[in-house]
């Protein structure tokens, strides 16, 4: 993690990540890579199948056909999913998408994370609605296009 964070009990859904100081929009939060082993697809999705661990636990999509899985005691891992999330994912790097305040939660949408099988489906929490994986290029894409909208919009952006 790049910023201070907490792990807290939630009532939603079992532990949950937040902001422990103030993060502003456009902050790198965190690096999904670091230290983590790369899979193939195919073997992520057997391995989801299988459920064999780490790869459920921690498994993500990282660039094209390839996931990355590992680091158990990140705690990126309590990230959990949103369909409006404070955070984006683009290729293992995850940005602040707007300024959070200490006690924020932090938050993915897992489609970009998944993989498009019917292995790989969650529900979402809070709405029950069907969480399934978009595919490498519309996630790549996808993500890029709102990397890219996400820095051109703040001025001076170093990082």
């Amino acid at each position: 993690m790049f910023v201070k964070t907490e792990v807290r009990q939630t009532n939603k859904y079992g532990k949950a990540l937040f902001a422990a100081e103030p993060v502003r929009r456009g902050t790198i939060v965190c690096s999904l890579t670091l230290g983590a082993e790369v899979t193939t697809e195919d073997e992520y999705v057997r391995a989801v199948a299988e459920n064999r661990q780490p790869v459920t636990r921690t498994g993500t999509r990282y660039a094209g056909k390839y996931f990355t899985f590992g680091n158990l005691d990140a705690p990126y891992n309590y990230v959990n999913h949103s369909f409006t999330p404070s955070l984006l994912c683009h290729c293992g790097v995850v940005v602040a998408l707007r300024d959070l305040k200490p006690g924020d939660e932090l938050t993915l949408d897992y489609r970009t994370l998944i993989d498009t099988t019917d292995v790989g489906i969650y529900n979402d929490a809070v709405s029950g609605r069907e969480i399934r994986g978009w595919n490498a290029r519309e996630t790549l894409l996808k993500t890029a296009r709102q990397l890219i909208a996400l820095v051109a919009s703040i001025e001076g952006w170093e990082g």
